[in-house]
């Protein structure tokens, strides 16, 4: 990658394997989409949505639906609508380059909405759970993938991750909020050591081959060096302390 928006090209360079941006492998997907059991004519909104692989495996599954996915990297949204052309799909989805905040104060009535990973794109977690509430239809269904501490983190693992222990609660508290916030949860499952280590693995690889593969870059050093930093503390601490929730959600 060499141009792009700068601000995401640490992230783009890193996701290049990646199918899902998230910790979550194929099977645990086709799972959570048969659970969605949407009806014929659901509209599907993915904030957040990366290359929005997810949300076109919702169409593919389901031939009524429709989908708006909304994220600030053009690179991956240029990923996801040529993935869409391949299959047969970009006459049912628009994928649009706004923040999430501005796009849906003029966007609802929603069937379901996602939002694997990207709840910053709303500001955090509980604002996440609010415009979500506020956007659904009535019985409208929250696929939520979020953060969670599976243990108290240590403070060389905060430093690393630029984050505090009050960022993330555990994975019931990621449900007891979702359910303060007006939502019925329907189920819940976590990321699984495989889907951490596949995930983190690809990470690490591509940020890795590609600073070998453009040393001039003026930033291929720093991305080579925090790639390694970032893998050496996910095996030191945060395969131990870090989760990853998935919580399907209902508005009543």
């Amino acid at each position: 990658m060499t141009g792009g928006d700068p601000r995401y090209k640490a992230t783009t360079i890193g996701h290049a394997d990646h199918r899902f941006c998230s910790p979550l492998s194929v099977e645990k997907a086709a799972r959570l989409i048969d659970l969605l059991e949407l009806h014929p004519g659901a509209r599907v909104l993915d904030i957040g949505c990366g290359k929005a692989a997810l949300l076109l495996d919702i169409l593919e599954r389901y031939p009524d639906a429709t989908g708006v996915g909304v994220d600030l990297n053009a690179a991956f949204l240029d990923e996801g609508e040529a993935n869409a052309q391949d299959r047969g799909l970009a006459d049912r989805v628009a994928l649009i380059d706004e923040d999430a905040t501005l796009h849906l104060a003029n966007d609802d009535g929603f069937a379901a909405a996602l939002c694997l990973g990207a709840s910053h794109a709303l500001g955090d977690y509980a604002g996440l759970l609010a415009t979500a509430f506020a956007v659904l239809d009535p019985g409208g269904l929250l696929l939520v993938g979020e953060g969670y501490w599976r243990q108290q983190p240590n403070r060389s693992y905060l430093a690393v991750l630029g984050a505090d222990e009050e960022d993330m609660t555990d994975h019931a508290g990621n449900a007891d909020r979702a359910i303060r916030a007006g939502f019925q949860v329907l189920y819940t499952t976590t990321a699984n050591p495989d889907e951490w280590d596949e995930y983190e693995g690809l990470y690490c690889r591509a940020k890795l081959r590609w600073a070998a593969a453009h040393p001039r870059d003026p930033d291929a050093a720093t991305i080579a060096a925090d790639a390694q930093r970032w893998h050496d503390a996910y095996l030191r601490w945060g395969r131990q302390m870090l989760g990853f929730g998935y919580y399907l959600l209902r508005r009543p």
